[in-house]
C-alpha cells in the first residue's frame, strides 16, 4: 500500500463520517417521498418492497410534479435550451460565426439526444433527488466518442467543496463483480488478494472499490499525458488497499446541483425537507383514516355470551362478548355495533389541509404560469408574471450556475476533444465561447422587456403625427431583433447584420438603376416630344 493510496481512504473515510450526519435525514425523506431511493442509513435489498408505510401518495406526487415542472422548464422537450455565443459580440453577427456558432448548437443537441448517452434518464433521475433531497450527483463522461451521463446515488458518493462552495472534487464508492472488473481493468491490474479469488473461479463475488476524482496538485496546460491532466482519476480496492488504476481529466466531470445552500453546510436543502413534518403526518393521518373507514363500514360488535370475556376489539369486524343478564337489562337486540365515535368529515378535512401545505411546499400553485384569457388584461398578465419572476427567479438561477452550465460546458469541451465539431473557422481561432441559458425565467422577464418595448414604440409611432422627429428615436433593427429573441425565434431566420447590410446594398443598387432607367427614358421622351413639336413648327429641314 503506497502513501497516497492511504491518505486518499483516510480521507475519504473523514469526509464519509462527516456526510453520515445526512443519511438518517435522507432515509427519512425517501421513505415518505422516493422509497426506491432508500438505503441511506439502514440496509435495503434490491427488489424488496418499499412502500409498506405509505397510506397517501401526495408527497410522491407532489416531489413528482415539481421534478418534472423544473425539468420541463429547464430543458423543453428533454433537452437543455443553450445557445452559443463567442464573448467578441461583434463576432457573434459575422455570418461565418452565426453559420459555426448554429451548427456546433445543432451538434451538442444531437449528442445530448442520442439514446446511447442516456440524458434524458439521468437528468430525470438527478431532478427528482434535488427536490427530494436537496443535492444531486451527475457523471458526464465519454464512451465511445459519445457522451455519457449517469445519475448516482448520494448514498454512494462524497463530495467536496472548495472555499468558494464549488464542487471540486469527488469519492465514490461503488460495488464490482470481480468479472466486471477483469473487463474494465484487466487481470494483471487486480489485487493479489483478487487475483487469487479469480483462480478460486469466484468472478462473481462482490468488491468494494473507491473511486476517486480530486485536483491534482502539480498539472501542465495542455497536457498530452493523462498523469498530467487537472483532475486525477484513481480507481482503489478499498480492502485491499490496492491502486488499480490511475487517469485523469481535464475539466471536473461530476455535476453536484444543490437546491438551497446554508451558511456553514456543503449539502443543499431541499423543498422535501419543508414538507416532510407534513409528509409524515399525513402518513400517520391516512393510517387513522383508513381505519375509522373500515369501522364504520364494517364495525366491531358486541355478543352476549357469560363464558368468554376480553377487552374490546375496536378493529374493523371485531367481536367483544358481554355477559347475559346485562343483555337482558336492556331489553334490546343483544348484538350492536360498537360506537366509537367517527367523524370522518373533519378528518378529511384536516387531511386535505395537509395535503395543501405539502403542495405549497412544492410550489404547485407558482409554477402554474398565468394564461391569458378573457377575464385577464395584457396588463394583469405582465403582472402575474413579474410575480412568478420574483418567487421562482432565484431558484433557477442556482440551477443556472450550479447544473446547466457545467453540464454544457464539460459536454461541449468532450465533444471538442473527440472532433464532434466541424473545422472552427479562423476567425473563431482562440476567441472563447460562452454560453446563453433559455431559461423561463429569462423568457418571460424577454417578454416583459418586449411587451414593453413595442408599447413605447407605438407611442413614438402615435407622437410622430404631431411631431414627425420622434420616429428617429426608434431603432427598428434592434426592436426587431429583441422581439426575436423573447419570442424564440430560431437565430438561423432571423438575418445577420451583414446579410441585412447585403439586401440593402442589392434594394438601394436596384432603386438606383430604376431611377436611372426612369430618367433615361423621361429623357427619351423629352427628346422625342421636342422632335416632335420641331417637326410640327416646320423647323426641321426636309431631306
Amino acid at each position: 500500500m503506497t502513501g497516497r493510496v492511504k491518505n486518499i481512504i483516510e480521507r475519504w473515510k473523514a469526509l464519509k463520517a462527516k456526510k453520515s450526519m445526512w443519511h438518517s435525514h435522507y432515509d427519512d425523506l425517501a421513505r415518505v417521498m422516493l422509497p426506491r431511493r432508500l438505503g441511506f442509513a439502514q440496509t435495503t435489498v434490491d427488489g424488496e418492497n418499499r412502500m409498506d408505510d405509505i397510506f397517501d401518495g401526495t408527497p410522491m406526487q407532489a416531489a413528482r410534479g415539481l421534478a418534472n415542472a423544473i425539468g420541463g422548464m429547464m430543458r423543453p422537450e428533454g433537452l437543455p435550451r443553450i445557445e452559443m455565443k463567442t464573448e467578441n459580440d461583434a463576432l457573434n453577427e459575422m455570418d461565418e460565426v452565426k453559420d459555426w456558432l448554429s451548427d456546433a448548437d445543432e451538434r451538442l443537441k444531437n449528442a445530448f439526444n442520442n439514446p446511447d448517452a442516456r440524458f434524458r434518464q439521468a437528468s430525470g433521475e438527478k431532478d427528482i433527488d434535488l427536490v427530494v433531497f436537496g443535492t444531486a450527483a451527475m457523471f458526464i463522461g465519454e464512451a465511445r466518442n459519445k457522451l455519457l451521463f449517469q445519475t448516482l446515488h448520494l448514498r454512494d458518493v462524497t463530495p467536496f467543496f472548495s472555499e468558494s462552495g464549488v464542487p471540486e472534487g469527488m469519492f465514490i464508492k461503488r460495488r464490482f463483480t470481480i468479472r466486471q472488473l477483469m473487463s474494465r481493468f484487466g487481470e494483471d491490474k487486480l489485487s493479489k488478494e483478487t487475483r487469487k479469488l479469480i483462480q478460486d473461479n469466484k468472478i462473481d463475488e462482490k468488491i468494494e472499490v473507491l473511486h476517486a476524482v480530486i485536483p491534482r496538485e502539480e498539472s501542465r496546460a495542455n497536457a498530452l499525458f493523462a498523469k498530467d491532466l487537472p483532475f486525477a482519476d484513481l480507481w482503489i480496492e478499498i480492502e485491499a488497499k490496492h491502486e488499480i488504476s490511475v487517469g485523469g481529466f481535464h475539466e471536473f466531470p461530476f455535476i453536484v446541483p444543490r437546491w438551497d445552500t446554508t451558511s456553514g453546510e456543503d449539502m443543499g436543502r431541499s423543498p422535501g425537507m419543508i414538507a416532510l413534518p407534513d409528509a409524515e403526518t399525513l402518513q400517520a393521518m391516512g393510517e387513522t383514516i383508513l381505519i375509522a373507514g373500515q369501522r364504520s363500514a364494517d364495525p366491531p360488535l358486541m355478543a352476549p355470551n357469560d363464558g368468554s370475556f376480553d377487552a374490546l376489539n375496536t378493529f374493523p369486524g371485531g367481536l367483544s362478548y358481554y355477559d347475559v343478564e346485562t343483555a337482558v337489562a336492556v331489553r334490546g337486540n343483544p348484538f350492536f355495533s360498537l360506537e366509537s365515535g367517527t367523524n370522518l368529515s373533519i378528518s378529511r378535512d384536516m387531511q386535505a389541509d395537509s395535503r395543501e401545505q405539502i403542495f405549497a411546499a412544492f410550489f404547485r400553485n407558482v409554477l402554474n404560469l398565468p394564461v391569458r384569457g378573457p377575464e385577464m388584461t395584457a396588463t394583469e398578465v405582465i403582472q402575474r408574471k413579474e410575480e412568478f419572476i420574483r418567487e421562482i427567479g432565484p431558484i433557477f438561477g442556482r440551477l443556472e450556475t450550479d447544473d446547466t452550465s457545467p453540464t454544457a460546458e464539460r459536454s461541449f469541451m468532450v465533444m471538442l476533444r473527440a472532433g464532434g465539431f466541424l473545422p472552427i473557422p479562423e476567425v473563431l481561432q482562440g476567441q472563447n465561447i460562452r454560453f446563453d441559458y433559455d431559461s423561463p425565467v429569462k423568457k418571460i422577464r424577454q417578454q416583459i422587456e418586449a411587451a414593453a418595448a413595442r408599447m413605447w414604440a407605438q407611442e413614438m409611432i402615435e407622437l410622430s403625427a404631431v411631431k414627425p422627429e420622434a420616429l428617429d428615436l426608434i431603432n427598428a433593427d434592434e426592436l426587431g431583433r429583441f422581439s426575436a429573441d423573447a419570442l424564440g425565434i430560431p437565430k438561423k431566420i432571423v438575418n445577420g447584420a451583414e446579410r441585412v447590410d447585403q439586401i440593402r446594398a442589392q434594394r438601394q443598387q436596384a432603386l438606383e438603376e430604376q431611377q436611372q432607367a426612369e430618367q433615361l427614358a423621361q429623357g427619351l421622351d423629352m427628346a422625342k416630344t421636342a422632335s416632335q413639336a420641331a417637326n410640327e413648327a416646320g423647323l426641321v429641314e426636309q431631306a
